[in-house]
């Protein structure tokens, strides 16, 4: 290293250490000429050996020098100091300004990103003459500018709002696609060059287990310096079955996530609909005045255009970044396609965890990646089985085995044609199907489980009190039949962990449709779904409790696929917590679909005069008045009152409830006289009697009254939620 970290620069040379011959030469012309050059000699591999020595001598330079060779693009270490020079560069308004290209390639395709695609960029000198002819143009470059980049960001964590990013140490490859993501979301800055459509939207666009979500986490990671307002990452549900996830469901998840925003934003939510709680956000987003990325995930297909550009991004200075299997909407703004991984990408994934030893099996592990179509998901998976076959099986023998393809992989393969590479089917089906096998019942179970959930995170808590439940269970055994579970899914990289506190898990769409193919006991699988509906139902059963709502947002998501996977009591049940949910947060479409769809299996399986059934329907009639339907609501109010009085009679408390909806919906409609004949009829003689002989609603029901009775013809305090 030349130099001290206290000192200012003018240049920081950033190379690939493959490259170090070449640079030598030009390292040493710069000095000669007397510029000051920070250059570091080790080789650098990731992140982690990235020395605050490098962050430093960044920040005090003038310009970084980029030898920009195809080794260069391939270096972390080169593109983290690229990113972090680029990205600082920004701030100032001119990146280019800041970032010198030295390009030693015919072509400058590998160049990214593509603003480097000017006349700032040399190639790399062939003889003596050219290499002075770069210095001096380096050399009159660097001296219009008198200060140095500056404090560098951007391996900061950005703020974080809903799911947070931890990243992979598993990330391979994808730069290029990176810096197509920036310069898309910034393309108005440069229009000339990257000749890209303006637009404050980018979708990136490909197969199922090619990385895309990953690519958003690790750009909003990497990037963050970017987007000082932060990182807000919403989930679009129904991407694993698009049929099973009905608009008005989709639109109150989002009400939820926004929801959630405001209050991690310091915006009170309380009392207000959604639309003022969006308003509200908005406003905030703007008064900050802080650019911001907003990440729509595993946007599904058949979503209609006016319903997808609700969820993006509410104030223009966010830039949203979609993912999608989808090509239906390859019209929206900027579409980046996201394909296989590069043969050297796949070599490295696939190696990260065991080295091949010796010639033969290098070339056994690179054919190998070529089998699985270099496939992300199918890679990774494969590095792991690999690994856990370390002193029992080579490279060459697990190549050689994954050819011989059985009879249930082969039919597997045939299901995944659309998924997957063309060509490449049987032996990703195999991968899959044989990474499974290798679980114990545990691992097997927590599979299951993940199969007939959402394409969303798992909460750790839920996972065990999921196998307590379906196995009778104590506390205990159940967190360390979990924990067994976990442990085995990761080793194979059949699932994902988390960073956050409740240590969820994340198992990938191909990974849960592979489970649900291959399972030879159905019946487990219908045991572990019956327990997950338990359980939910018994967790969303305190939602009365609305500020606790932001915590049980993935047991929402879950809940929502599972109440379209059955039809007996306990899915009812299940269905009615979660349309409550709905209500209160305002989200009144889903919430009648929901408690219509309730009511439908009570009626089939209970009567239409069951308790429950008439609870539900009143329910109904609340979120139809919520919504205006009070011609609706008045109709169930009146069925339900009818029942009650005939079946239990005038002075039951559940009868004085169905009076009070419908006095409620009768003064809402501006039918006063029917309204005081209800009142006179079914709830005045509450007035003559001992408090103490009443019911607690009717006590309560009672104070209201004699508040009312006077003076109001408009009783707004006798207004609810659903029972």
């Amino acid at each position: 290293m030349v130099g001290n970290v206290y000192m200012e620069y003018d240049i920081f040379f950033s190379y690939p250490h493959k490259d170090a011959k070449e640079v030598q030469n030009i390292f040493q012309a710069l000095q000669a000429e007397g510029l000051k050059v920070w250059i570091d000699n080790s080789e650098i591999r990731d992140f982690e050996s990235i020395t605050k020595s490098i962050v430093e001598g960044l920040a005090h330079a003038k310009v970084l020098l980029a030898y920009y060779s195809l080794n260069y693009w391939r270096s972390r270490a080169c593109q983290w100091e690229l990113t972090a020079g680029f990205l600082a560069a920004q701030r100032e308004g001119e990146a280019r300004r800041r970032i010198l290209v030295i390009n030693p390639e015919e072509k400058e395709g590998h160049i990214h990103p593509v603003e480097l695609r000017d006349e700032l960029f040399q190639k790399a000198p062939a003889d003596a003459e050219a290499l002075r002819k770069l210095v001096q143009s380096v050399k009159d470059h660097i001296s219009g500018i008198k200060n140095t980049i500056g404090d560098i960001h951007a391996l900061t964590q950005p703020s974080w709002y809903g799911r947070k990013g931890a990243g992979s140490n598993r990330f391979v490859g994808r730069l290029p696609d990176m810096w197509r993501i920036h310069s898309a979301l910034h393309a108005l800055k440069v229009p000339v060059i990257t000749g890209a459509v303006a637009s404050a939207v980018v979708q990136v666009q490909g197969m199922g287990g090619v990385g895309k979500s990953l690519l958003a986490e690790e750009y909003a990671l990497r990037y963050a310096a970017a987007f000082p307002g932060g990182v807000f990452w919403l989930r679009v549900p129904g991407n694993d079955d698009p049929k099973a996830v009905m608009g008005e469901e989709r639109e109150a998840e989002s009400i939820w996530q926004i929801s959630d925003f405001a209050i991690s934003l310091g915006i009170s939510v309380k009392d207000r609909s959604p639309a003022e709680i969006e308003a509200h956000l908005t406003r905030e987003l703007e008064r900050r005045g802080l650019p911001y990325l907003w990440i729509v995930d595993d946007v599904p297909s058949g979503m209609e255009r006016n319903a997808l550009q609700k969820w993006q991004a509410p104030h223009p200075s966010g830039k949203t970044l979609i993912t999608t299997r989808t090509k239906e909407y390859n019209a929206l703004g900027t579409l980046i396609p996201l394909g296989i991984l590069e043969p050297e990408e796949a070599y490295e994934l696939l190696t990260l965890r065991r080295k091949p030893t010796g010639k033969a099996e290098e070339d056994a592990a690179r054919i190998l990646t070529e089998d699985l179509g270099y496939h992300a998901l199918a890679v990774d998976v494969t590095g792991a089985l690999l690994d856990a076959k370390k002193g029992l099986q080579s490279f060459a023998e697990f190549r050689k085995n994954l050819a011989d393809t059985q009879k249930d992989e082969l039919e597997y393969a045939s299901k995944l044609k659309e998924l997957l590479p063309t060509g490449h089917e049987k032996s990703i089906a195999s991968t899959l199907l044989r990474s499974i096998r290798q679980l114990e019942p545990e691992g097997l179970d927590f599979l299951r489980l993940a199969s007939v959930l959402a394409v969303a995170q798992i909460p750790a808590s839920f996972v065990s009190s999921v196998f307590s439940e379906v196995d009778k269970l104590d506390e205990e055994s159940g967190n360390n039949r979990a924990m067994l579970a976990f442990n085995q899914v990761e080793n194979l990289s059949l699932a994902e962990g988390s960073d956050e506190e409740s240590g969820a898990k994340t198992v990938h769409t191909l990974i849960s449709r592979t489970v649900r193919f291959r399972e030879t006991m159905p019946e487990r699988i219908d045991v572990i779904q019956a327990a997950a509906v338990s359980v939910l139902t018994d967790r969303l059963s305190v939602i009365a409790d609305g500020s606790i709502h932001s915590e049980l947002k993935l047991e929402v998501a879950h809940a929502r696929q599972l109440v379209n996977k059955g039809d007996d009591i306990s899915t009812a049940n299940l269905t009615g917590w979660l349309a409550r949910y709905d209500h209160q947060q305002c989200a009144y479409r889903s919430a009648e679909m929901l408690f219509r769809r309730e009511l439908d299996i009570q009626n089939r399986i209970l009567g239409d005069e069951h308790p429950n059934t008439l609870r539900t329907m009143s329910n109904l009639a609340v979120t139809l008045g919520a919504q205006g339907d009070l011609a609706g609501a008045r109709k169930l109010n009146e069925q339900v009152l009818e029942i009650r009085r005939r079946i239990l009679g005038d002075e039951h408390p559940d009868t004085s409830n169905s009076a009070c909806n419908l006095v409620v919906t009768l003064f809402n409609m501006g039918d006063v006289e029917k309204a005081r004949e209800i009142l006179r009829e079914h709830l005045l003689w509450l007035l003559s009697r001992d408090p103490a002989t009443l019911e607690a609603n009717q006590r309560m029901l009672r104070e209201i009254l004699t508040e009312i009775k006077p003076r109001s013809n408009q009783p707004e305090q006798l207004e609810g939620n659903p029972a």
